[in-house]
Formats: structure tokens, C-alpha cells, sequence
């Protein structure tokens, strides 16, 4: 049976195992929950479990979502996972690092097309001082990019991209706004 319900309980109360089921209790009474097709479980007020309940929920493979009794959330518990091993957590770090630099330029990439066309937007209106910021960010961003780098050298394109945005402020706000 497929794991597809999420269900909520809104009220205080404990939570236990009851005959391989999740009892539910409070001053309304008891009540159960089936642990075959639930999926996770949002506790959106102060509930009580032990960890004997944890481990039931970890091995039925329940996420828990917990609150406080003001609504805030406290935190999430993710039954472990049964299939790790340390060849698999090894590969999946190894291939984080790829993602992550690929994400990381494209974040860039994105931050510096934005920053062009809020440029641009003054450069239209008779702000032509702001040529060199629109080539430098149309052309060398880009191709800077390109390139295989570490995350600290995105980092630093990053860091160019925003300094010659603010740098960029000069030409087109008053005087009383410009940053020293």
C-alpha cells in the first residue's frame, strides 16, 4: 500500500503505540491512526511521545513535523535512513560539489542579467555613463563563467558584479543617496 497520506493533529495531547498503530490521546478521547498509508505527520500543537514512539515511527517510515503550542515550528524528524552505506554518502558528497558549482554560476549568471536590465533601464532613459557597466556585465560576466572555477572564484564574480552595481548608483541617484 502506497504511503500517501499526510495527517494532521491540531490538538495537545500523547502520542503512543497502540497494537502496531499510532494512538492519539487527549480529554476528548482516543484515537488511531494507521500507519500503513500515512506519510508524514504534522504535530501543530504541544504533543508528548517517548522515544519507544520514535522508534516505531522511524521504522514505519513516518517524517513527524513538530510545533509549538503558538504555531512556530520546532523542528522535523526523519526516521533514518535504511540504505545508507559509505560508499553511497561518498558519491552523492562528490556529486553535491558538481551540482553545486553548476548551480552557483547559474545563480550568478542570473544576478548579473538581472543587475543589466536595471542598468539599462537608466541607461535608456539618457544615463550614458552606464556603457561600461552594461559591456562589462553583457560580455566579460558571462565569459567569466564559463570557465571551470571553485566556488571562490564565483564567489569573487559575484562579489565584482555587485560592487560595480553599487559603484553604478553615482550616475544615476542624487547626490544625497549615493553610498560613499
Amino acid at each position: 500500500m502506497a504511503k500517501n497520506h499526510t495527517r494532521y493533529i491540531f490538538s495537545m495531547g500523547e502520542l503512543k503505540r497502540k497494537d502496531n498503530s499510532i494512538a492519539f490521546s487527549n480529554e476528548k478521547g482516543h484515537f488511531y491512526i494507521p500507519i500503513e498509508d500515512t506519510r508524514e505527520l504534522y504535530c501543530l500543537n504541544e504533543v508528548s511521545f517517548n522515544t519507544k514512539f520514535l522508534d516505531f515511527v522511524s521504522r514505519a517510515r513516518i517524517t513527524m513535523h513538530l510545533f509549538n503550542y503558538h504555531g512556530n515550528y520546532s523542528g522535523t524528524f526523519y526516521p533514518k535512513d535504511s540504505y545508507i552505506s559509505g560508499d553511497l554518502t561518498i558519491k552523492q558528497s562528490y556529486a553535491f560539489v558538481e551540482n553545486r558549482q553548476s548551480i552557483a554560476k547559474n545563480i550568478v549568471l542570473a544576478i548579473s542579467k538581472n543587475i543589466y536590465e536595471v542598468l539599462y533601464h537608466y541607461f535608456r532613459h539618457g544615463t550614458k555613463e552606464l556603457k561600461p557597466y552594461l559591456d562589462w556585465l553583457k560580455n566579460d560576466a558571462p565569459k567569466f563563467l564559463e570557465k571551470e572555477l571553485s566556488i571562490e572564484q564565483i564567489m569573487f564574480i559575484e562579489g565584482q558584479i555587485w560592487h560595480r552595481f553599487y559603484d553604478s548608483f553615482k550616475h544615476f541617484l542624487p547626490e544625497d543617496f549615493v553610498m560613499n
